[in-house]
């Protein structure tokens, strides 16, 4: 019973922001216009960031101060929406997820200008890290030296190609690897965003999410969080927390 509840506060961690993403998708909006990347390292400098963290200034701060990215050179080829970011387009956090999203132009994203811009990031987290290679990350593999190993873009584009039930094509548009930035594991996701048009799902955005990946096995991580659970002042705070979402 600890191991399932060890296995749900981990994984609860990892992937919990993925999915707050996709339901604020839906309300997205767009802004083609590039950053101030003055203001950007300006605030880089200061090693802090004053903002709303749900804005494209706040997204590129941490893009570049965490993972050493400059957002600009993260922009699509493909025609983009005009008009004002919504809000929830973009967000900057130093301790969690950040993320940057793309809409196209009359928010019809196609297949194909969408896998090139998957490219495009492939490349961008290739040229920042270290070793000059994307990799699989412990979420994909157990051994330090798989982990370590490269993913290439054949890999990442054969894992996200459609796949086809009862001769039917299912597409999601999920794309994903690791990259290592200053010793540090990374985990990327490009998904596609998709919304009702017309009582069907269309996709109409692109997204980039960063987050720390783990970095040790999955095993290893599970076990470290089982013993910070046995600590009586940690149960107690669990205890707490339980009490406060019962009010």
């Amino acid at each position: 019973m600890r191991k399932l509840f060890i296995l749900f506060l981990c994984t609860a961690s990892v992937f919990a922001f993925t999915a707050c993403g996709n339901k604020a998708g839906k309300k997205a909006a767009s802004d083609d216009g590039e950053v101030d990347l003055g203001k950007v390292v300006e605030n880089i400098e200061k090693a802090t960031f004053d903002g709303e963290k749900n804005t494209k200034e706040a997204a590129a701060f941490y893009f570049k101060k965490n993972f050493g990215l400059d957002i600009n050179n993260l922009k699509p080829d493909f025609a983009l929406q005009g008009g004002t970011p919504g809000k929830y387009d973009f967000l900057g956090e130093e301790k969690s997820s950040s993320y940057i999203t793309f809409i196209a132009k009359d928010s019809t994203l196609v297949r194909d200008e969408y896998i090139e811009y998957v490219k495009k990031v492939y490349a961008a987290t290739q040229k920042v890290a270290d070793g000059g290679i994307n990799v699989y990350g412990f979420m994909a593999k157990e051994k330090p030296e798989e982990a370590a190993a490269e993913k290439t873009l054949e890999t990442v584009l054969d894992e996200g190609k459609p796949s086809k039930l009862f001769g039917m094509e299912f597409y999601i548009g999920n794309y994903g690897w690791e990259f290592i930035k200053d010793g540090v594991y990374y985990m990327l996701d490009v998904k596609q965003l998709e919304k009702k048009v017309n009582g069907e799902d269309k996709p109409y955005a692109a997204r980039v999410i960063i987050d720390q990946g783990l970095q040790k096995s999955f095993n290893e991580t599970m076990d470290e969080a089982e013993k910070v659970l046995s600590d009586p002042e940690v149960q107690k705070q669990l205890k707490d927390a339980m009490k406060n979402l019962s009010k």
